[in-house]
């Protein structure tokens, strides 16, 4: 009788019995063993037991799981998307050239123009950043660089320099000081969420709102900013932290993946600094003429 309900128990998929034991709170240990068996009955689960073993904060067996999927896929999206993900659970040592450049884009020479960024700060317990060099001069939390004449059609180039150490990591199990009203509340206000038309994108915006949404609800959550690096570079990005448990929480990307989206920190995400005292911009421009015609941007290599 009791091998009748072992052999019955399998008639059960492992991979809908996976998919219900995950949450975002925690990965069980059951999940990732019925994910297992779910990948070695059907090929396209393997992905799926590599972002379930990543998100659990098992980094090389999800490097591995990764690298065996990458060997099998014939398709180009999902090979990007596995490159990517391997390159995220693998500790990172880069350096990354910021080069900020103000251009006079008017007739009339452009005077005493103020150029800010916050600072960037290093991420611990998972990653450490230094700034090795920079044209800029320190302020409380933010950099500030003085342009005293920009002609007409100038541009000059200021570069910051960081060194950044990264470890993958991951917050979860998140701590039980975290109702599950509180939980409940944050994902089904990302879910009703819209994602916005805006540019340079929309992750911006959608931080914000969160931030104004969580303190109406009694929380305090900050925006961060940062990168994501692929294989094609790097994408300024943003991002909410809820302060009193230190989680990341990316709203944009909670629309595709809540896992990856949630209390988890790969190293293709890179936390610089906080946008706060920068209204939510990397680049800020201070001059007094309103008629001067001053273009600004960023442009980040990873070494």
């Amino acid at each position: 009788m009791i091998l009748f309900f072992v052999l019955f128990g399998f008639v059960i998929s492992p991979a809908d019995s996976a998919r219900e034991l995950i949450s975002i709170r925690h990965i069980p240990e059951a999940a990732i063993y019925y994910s297992q068996m779910a990948s070695a009955a059907d090929g396209s689960w393997m992905l799926e037991l590599g972002r379930i073993l990543e998100t659990a904060g098992r980094f090389s067996s999800a490097h591995r799981i990764y690298g065996i999927a990458l060997g099998n896929s014939t398709n180009r999206e999902t090979t990007n998307w596995l490159l990517n993900r391997r390159q995220g659970v693998s500790p990172l040592d880069t350096t990354l050239v910021i080069t900020t450049s103000i251009t006079n884009t008017g007739n009339t020479a452009a005077w005493a123009i103020q150029v800010i960024l916050p600072l960037p700060v290093s991420h611990r317990p998972f990653q450490n950043l230094t700034i090795i060099d920079n044209d800029f001069t320190q302020s409380g939390n933010l950099l500030r660089a003085d342009i005293f004449l920009l002609l007409p059609g100038q541009t000059i180039d200021l570069l910051l320099t960081l060194k950044i150490l990264q470890q993958p990591y991951t917050a979860r199990p998140i701590t039980e000081l975290i109702t599950d009203e509180t939980l409940g509340w944050i994902t089904k206000t990302i879910r009703e969420m819209p994602i916005p038309e805006a540019f340079p994108g929309p992750c911006v915006p959608m931080s914000e709102e969160m931030a104004k949404l969580a303190a109406e609800h009694g929380h305090t959550m900050r925006i961060e900013g940062g990168l994501i690096l692929d294989r094609t570079g790097c994408i300024f990005h943003a991002w909410n932290v809820l302060e009193q448990y230190n989680i990341r929480i990316d709203p944009l990307l909670f629309k595709e993946d809540s896992l990856l989206s949630f209390a988890h920190n790969p190293t293709d995400v890179i936390p610089l600094w906080d946008l706060g005292p920068t209204d939510g911009y990397e680049l800020n421009l201070l001059y007094e003429n309103p008629d001067y015609q001053l273009q600004g941007s960023m442009h980040i290599e990873a070494q």
